[in-house]
């Protein structure tokens, strides 16, 4: 596996871990979520995450005009993005925090399953 996808990959998995575990803190009214460390890690992470994303899309030459299932990853990590804004800064109640922070863990795994399967419906057959 080239050196570029596992960093890209490794960074998904050190991003999901942190957004699943700051989901639990806020769930539990934790202080943990003022720590500066969580505060900053998370955006370092993701930077590398998206980095290394683009990277891999230049190096592949993947165009969203021309690969559909690219275009519905790409749609869904805004999506994801804006469900973790909600689920942990945005929301105003904890029930609404906690929806959009499921509703991101379901969007984080289509993303997943499209990467994996180059398809924009994964669980389709065809």
């Amino acid at each position: 596996m080239d050196w570029l996808l596992k960093v890209h990959i490794t960074s998904a998995m050190l991003s999901l871990g942190g957004f699943v575990t700051r989901g639990v803190w806020m769930l539990r009214g934790s202080s943990r979520l003022r720590a500066p460390l969580t505060r900053v890690l998370p955006h370092v992470i993701d930077t590398v995450l998206l980095l290394s994303g683009l990277w891999l899309a230049f190096r592949l030459r993947l165009s969203p005009m021309q690969h559909v299932w690219f275009s519905a990853k790409l749609t869904a990590v805004v999506v994801y993005i804006g469900l973790g804004v909600v689920a942990l800064r945005r929301g105003r109640t904890k029930t609404v925090r906690a929806t959009a922070w499921i509703a991101a863990l379901a969007v984080f795994f289509y993303i997943a399953s499209v990467a994996l399967t180059h398809r924009p419906m994964p669980l389709m057959p065809g």
